[in-house]
C-alpha cells in the first residue's frame, strides 16, 4: 500500500492515508475495492464499468446538495474523458475531473484541507 500525506488531521473528514492492494486506508479504516468518498463519509462503490457508468451508479453524490466537484480517480492513469458523464454532472452543476486514482487520492487530501466540499469516485489499484 501507498501511504499518501495528509495537510490537516481534521478528525470529520475522511482523509486518505494510503491506496493500493486493491483498496483504501481512509480515515483509520480499510476499504477493499472500489469507494466513493463524500467529505464526512466512504462508501463501498461498484461501477459495473466505467466506459457504461450510469448515473444510478452516482446516486450518493447526487443528495440534496450536490458538491460542485466530483473527481473520478480511473486506475493507473485516465484513459478518455467520458462526455456523457461530464455533460450529465454539468447539467447538476458539478464538474468533473478525471485523473489516475493515485492522482485523485493526494488531490482529495489537498481539497479536504481547503475545506471545499466535493466527491471522489476511487477505482481500486494493486500499486
Amino acid at each position: 500500500m501507498v501511504d499518501i500525506k495528509t495537510f490537516t488531521e481534521k478528525s470529520d473528514l475522511q482523509l486518505i492515508h494510503g491506496y493500493g492492494d486493491n483498496g483504501f486506508r481512509i480515515s483509520g479504516s480499510r476499504y477493499s475495492g472500489d469507494v466513493m468518498v463524500l467529505p464526512r463519509m466512504t462508501l463501498a462503490w461498484s461501477p459495473p464499468d466505467l466506459n457504461n457508468i450510469s448515473f444510478d451508479d452516482l446516486a450518493p453524490l447526487l443528495g440534496d446538495i450536490p458538491p460542485p466537484l466530483f473527481i473520478l480517480g480511473v486506475g493507473q492513469a485516465p484513459m478518455q474523458l467520458y462526455p456523457d458523464l461530464a455533460a450529465y454532472l454539468k447539467i447538476k452543476n458539478i464538474s468533473l475531473e478525471v485523473m489516475s486514482t493515485a492522482a485523485a487520492c493526494r488531490t482529495w487530501n489537498v481539497l479536504m484541507s481547503e475545506g471545499r466540499d466535493a466527491a471522489a469516485g476511487l477505482i481500486a489499484v494493486d500499486a
